[in-house]
C-alpha cells in the first residue's frame, strides 16, 4: 500500500487550498515531487492542533512552549485532529463556534505526540491519515528514500505495461489462447511472433513471475514449432498459477509434440484437477491414455466426458477410436496423430 493510498477526497465547497502545503496535498496522489514537497512543509510549517478547554483557557490561539501541558482534542477512534490553516478547522460548518487550538510546528508536534495517529484536515476536501510508522520514517528521513522507491517501481509498471501490451498487439489474429491453430505462419507472421517473444522477456525482465507473459510467450513459440521452449515456459506457469486450467492443457499437448508421455499425462490430469467437469479436458486425457496403452482408463474418461457433453462430435470421434483400438479393428494412435 501507498503512502497516500488512505487519501480520501469528498464533494463539498471550500477555499481549500489556500497555501502551499494545502497545494502539495491535492496533487500527491499522482506526484511524487509533491509528495516530498508535502512531508517537508508539513514538518517545517506551522500546524493546528484543537486543544481542550481544561489544558488552554478561553484564549483562541497558544502556541507551545517548554515546561506547559496541554491536553489535545483526541477523537473517539484514537486520532488527532491537526490541521493546515485555521479555516481547516471550520470546514464544513461542523464546528460552528470559537474554539481553543495550539499553533506548533509539525516536527515539535510530531516528536511530543510519539506514536500518536493522526488525521490531517477531517472536516475538508482532502484527508489524509499519518499512522505511526508513517511519522517515524518522516521524522528520520527515510519517508524520501521511499517515495523514490514508489516513484521507480511506478515507472517500471508503465514501461511493463507498454511492453506487455505491445507484445499482445503482434500475437493479434495469429495464436488461439485455448486451442491449438496449426495453420502455416508467412514470414511477416513470424516476425511478428519472434517480435512479440522478445517483448514478453522483456516484461519477465521487470516481473519475473508474471506467468501470463510466460504463456503468451509459449503460444508463440508453440506457432513457431518450437515445442521445447513451449514448454518450459508452461511449464514455469504452471509452478505460478495453481488454478488455472489451461496452462497444464497446453503443457500437455507441448508435451505430446515433444514425445514425452509420463509429462503429458501429468499435466492432462492436473488440468482435470483445477477443472475435474470440462468435457473438452476429458477427451484430451482419455486421447492421452490411449496412446500410453491403458485402455481401460481411457475409455472411463471418454464415458465420462460424453455423459457432460453427448452431442460434442471432438468427443464422439474420440470414443469411436478408443472402441475400435480395443477392439483391434484399427492401429493405436501415435504422437504424430494426437497433435495433428
Amino acid at each position: 500500500m501507498g503512502l497516500f493510498d488512505i487519501f480520501k477526497k469528498k464533494k463539498t465547497e471550500s477555499t481549500f487550498p489556500e497555501n502551499e502545503i494545502e497545494k502539495c496535498l491535492t496533487q500527491t496522489t499522482s506526484n511524487f515531487s509533491a509528495q516530498k514537497q508535502f512531508y517537508q512543509k508539513l514538518m517545517w510549517n506551522q500546524l493546528f492542533v484543537l486543544t481542550s478547554e481544561k489544558s488552554i483557557s478561553e484564549v483562541e490561539n497558544q502556541t507551545l512552549e517548554n515546561d506547559i501541558n496541554v491536553q489535545f482534542v483526541i477523537f473517539e477512534n484514537g486520532q488527532i485532529p491537526v490541521f493546515t490553516s485555521i479555516n481547516r478547522i471550520f470546514d464544513k460548518g461542523i464546528i460552528k463556534e470559537k474554539v481553543p487550538y495550539l499553533s506548533i510546528k509539525g516536527q515539535d508536534l510530531f516528536k511530543s505526540l510519539n506514536g500518536a495517529t493522526f488525521i490531517l484536515n477531517p472536516y475538508s476536501d482532502f484527508v489524509k491519515e499519518l499512522i505511526p510508522e508513517e511519522i517515524e520514517t518522516l521524522l528520520n528521513g527515510t519517508i524520501y528514500n521511499k517515495i523514490d522507491e514508489q516513484e521507480l517501481q511506478n515507472k517500471k509498471h508503465q514501461e511493463f505495461n507498454e511492453i506487455f501490451e505491445r507484445a499482445g498487439k503482434k500475437q493479434e489474429g495469429l495464436i488461439l489462447l485455448d486451442r491449438y491453430r496449426s495453420k502455416k505462419l508467412n514470414e511477416s507472421e513470424k516476425l511478428k511472433l519472434e517480435e512479440s517473444v522478445k517483448d514478453f522477456k522483456k516484461c519477465l525482465e521487470i516481473v519475473p513471475e508474471h506467468w501470463q507473459s510466460m504463456v503468451l510467450m509459449s503460444k508463440a513459440f508453440q506457432r513457431l514449432e518450437k515445442h521445447q521452449d513451449a514448454f518450459e515456459q508452461l511449464e514455469l506457469a504452471f509452478k505460478l498459477e495453481l488454478e488455472n486450467h489451461i496452462i497444464p492443457m497446453e503443457a500437455s499437448l507441448e508435451a505430446m509434440h515433444l514425445k514425452d508421455l509420463e509429462k503429458a499425462i501429468f499435466y492432462s490430469e492436473e488440468s482435470l484437477k483445477r477443472n475435474p467437469n470440462d468435457f473438452a479436458l476429458l477427451g484430451n486425457h482419455a486421447m492421452n491414455l490411449l496412446v500410453a496403452k491403458k485402455d481401460l482408463e481411457a475409455q472411463e474418461t471418454i464415458y465420462k466426458a460424453i455423459k457432460l457433453q453427448p452431442n460434442d462430435s471432438i468427443n464422439k470421434n474420440i470414443e469411436s477410436i478408443i472402441k475400435d483400438v480395443i477392439a483391434e479393428k484399427r492401429e493405436r494412435p501415435t504422437f504424430e496423430d494426437v497433435t495433428k
